[in-house]
């Protein structure tokens, strides 16, 4: 059992590497399918999660609340791939979201911009402006890591492995993958394993409860622990606590679900000074 986390610049080899290595291992290997995800469980447009992901943040969602929901949905898919196990997540700011899981590999690979743009230049048949690609495609994913994480993208530290392909084909990253990942920490424990899963839950609630129109707004209190999944706090409507309810009711995986809500009318809810 594992996961490998890969951060990748655009021509680096990342993605045929990860291929590479989930194709030798038998694991799923993800990276648009993420998004992919999101949008159909969620209901939001691929082209809009895909901006969230991979793009420059605009002024509007830097004024904008709506992004925290969009990431709340990529993130909810992140972590249900993770609590399945035996998966390669590539992009979409998997080693951020994940970093605090001690049996997941975080992989970076990237290689100098320059090889990078030839390469595109022949896999794929692109123009000498190649190497305007690879800046801005290393620029736009770096701003918006940036902006959704408070990180940088490229900071060695933030990963377990660094790979650059400069002298690398892909069977020679894959090859070093896999044995970083018989080290004796990336066995998962069954706590661990129990964490990952209490953690895929509570995200999936909260992205389910973003989703809801009738209970986007509403602050709740959640938390979950063994599979108990709890809900508390206080509405204004009947609606909405119903809403709630009917929500968390349907997400899988819970042992046992608890919502404590009460609901106060608007004239109630003064917060005392």
């Amino acid at each position: 059992m594992g996961i490998v986390a890969m951060s990748q610049t655009l021509g680096s080899l990342g993605e045929e590497i990860g291929r590479a290595v989930a194709r030798t291992l038998s694991y799923e290997y993800v990276d648009r399918e993420i998004v992919l995800r999101a949008a159909a469980e969620f209901g939001e447009g691929v082209a809009t999660l895909e901006h969230l992901t991979e793009a420059r943040p605009s002024l509007w969602e830097r004024l904008s609340e709506t992004r925290q929901r969009y990431l709340a949905y990529v993130e909810a898919v992140i972590w249900d791939l993770a609590a399945r196990d035996n998966v390669v997540l590539v992009g979409r700011g998997a080693t951020f979201v994940l970093q605090s899981v001690p049996h997941v590999l975080r992989v970076r690979v990237s290689a100098p911009a320059a090889i990078r743009a030839r390469r595109l230049e022949s896999r794929q048949g692109l123009t000498p402006d190649a190497a305007e690609v690879v800046r801005h495609s290393d620029r736009e994913r770096a701003a918006r890591i940036r902006f959704l994480y408070n990180v940088a993208w490229d900071e060695p530290a933030h990963y377990d492995l660094v790979l650059s392909t400069e002298r690398l084909d892909e069977e020679s990253g894959a090859a070093l993958i896999l044995d970083a990942l018989r080290a004796p920490r990336l066995c998962a424990t069954p706590e661990a394993l129990a964490e990952v899963r209490d953690r895929s839950l509570l995200a999936r609630a909260q992205a389910a409860l973003l989703a809801n129109p009738v209970t986007r707004g509403i602050e709740l209190f959640l938390q979950c622990s063994d599979g108990h999944l709890s809900v508390s706090g206080r509405v204004t409507r009947d609606d909405q606590r119903r809403a709630t309810e009917a929500t968390i009711a349907l997400l899988p995986g819970a042992t046992r679900i608890s919502c404590e809500i009460a609901v106060v009318p608007p004239l109630f809810m003064s917060t005392p000074p």
